[in-house]
């Protein structure tokens, strides 16, 4: 416990470190005793802190360069084992683990409904790195997707009922895990050879195959959240979904060099910070463990969505055409939406409201500044559509 209240406090401190905080805060990860650089380290910032308040504020709104630095220091420690060209780094819906000092990892792609697990070590480095992958716990304080760290098993599988053994039976317990592990090493074993620095490498590796219907495991288990925050803030269900399905497949763990973080992928210093205020009344900004917790980040990307629409842009009247700006607004920001009406604010909503909803997503669909928000509005819009019987 507390281990757990430290990690809380130093979530806030860690917000700020500079390129060279994350290169020590990584060698003290691997240490003998990492706790005790740690807080040192949290000492040393919180007095820089009491000095000097502002630095508080300035690291806050650093964060989004802070996620960018911890892949810097994820690449940099995989670069030694796997060489550059073999690095893979978790993304939005890939979620990426490295683990026993970065020589071996798991890679799930949630589109392909492939999990990978391989290891540069022995064919017992990799059995063990295929139990950890399956029983790799969904509670973010127990793991860390940016360190090679031990990690501790026992709570919740991430994949529980997403992977089923030989048997057709879910793997909750060690016991299982070690069992299916060597029927995998038995039956679905791989080797391939890699290069790094010149030098050729082994990889023994396996392929699970994820249960047909793991997407619909995952939405059944945010169930619960998505219609809680749907009520309470009076935002649509299928809206909700069709956000998570469209920015991570209902992956927990997705992250983005973007700063982008959780389920709904949100930004912890903008999005983050206001949907905090909104929904709990203090101005705090999210770190990237508490944006990993589903619930929080489906209540926050919940309250997001219900800034958009009642203060970012209120006053558009028809309900379809602010839900197309609201979830264009959600990609690219309200600003953005705007200005593809009119660079006055008040001016783009009036012609906002002298079009048909259809004229007004046409105009989206074709005007926003970027494809990428472009492609956006529709992906969400017909995902939206999958999730209307749920």
């Amino acid at each position: 416990m507390k281990k757990y209240f430290f990690a809380v406090g130093c979530s806030v401190l860690f917000s700020g470190c500079s390129t060279s905080d994350y290169q020590s805060l990584a060698k003290a990860a691997l240490s003998k005793n990492p706790e005790v650089v740690l807080k040192s380290f949290a000492t040393s910032k919180s007095v820089q802190y009491a000095a000097n308040p502002k630095k508080l504020q300035s690291d806050l709104t650093s964060l989004d360069k802070s996620i960018a630095e911890l892949f810097n220091v994820l690449i940099g420690e995989a670069t030694k084992n796997w060489g550059s060209e073999n690095v893979k780094t978790p993304t939005q819906k890939e979620y990426v683990k490295y683990m026993q000092n970065y020589k071996s990892r798991a890679m799930v792609d949630f589109d392909s409904g492939i999990v990978t697990v391989e290891s540069l070590d022995t064919k017992e480095s990799l059995k063990k790195a295929i139990v950890t992958t399956l029983l790799f716990p969904e509670d973010p304080r127990s793991a860390d997707l940016f360190n090679a760290n031990e990690i501790k098993l026992g709570e919740t599988p991430y994949l529980l009922g997403e992977i089923k053994d030989d048997q057709g039976k879910e793997i909750r317990y060690e016991w299982r895990a070690n069992r299916y592990a060597d029927i995998l090493i038995k039956n679905s074993y791989q080797y391939r050879v890699i290069e790094h620095d010149g030098k050729q490498e082994g990889v023994h590796y396996v392929q699970i195959p994820m249960v047909k219907d793991h997407a619909d495991i995952r939405v059944r288990k945010f169930k619960p959240y998505v219609e809680e925050f749907a009520k309470r803030f009076g935002v649509s269900k299928n809206l909700i979904y069709a956000i998570i399905k469209t920015e991570s497949d209902f992956n927990q763990f997705a992250v983005s060099k973007a700063g982008a973080i959780g389920l709904m992928q949100i930004v912890p210093t903008s999005a983050g910070r206001d949907a905090y205020k909104y929904a709990k009344g203090s101005s705090v900004t999210p770190s990237k463990e508490y944006l990993f917790n589903a619930k929080n980040n489906i209540e926050l990307g919940s309250a997001y969505l219900k800034i958009i629409d009642k203060e970012y842009l209120s006053g558009i009247r028809d309900t379809t055409s602010r839900e197309y700006c609201t979830i264009s607004a959600y990609n690219t920001g309200s600003g953005n939406v705007l200005k593809t009406f009119h660079t006055n604010k008040d001016q783009a909503k009036s012609i906002i409201n002298s079009k048909s909803s259809l004229e007004v997503y046409n105009t989206l669909k074709n005007e926003l500044p970027y494809m990428e928000t472009r492609r956006y509005l529709q992906k969400v819009l017909a995902n939206k559509k999958k999730f209307v019987n749920l």
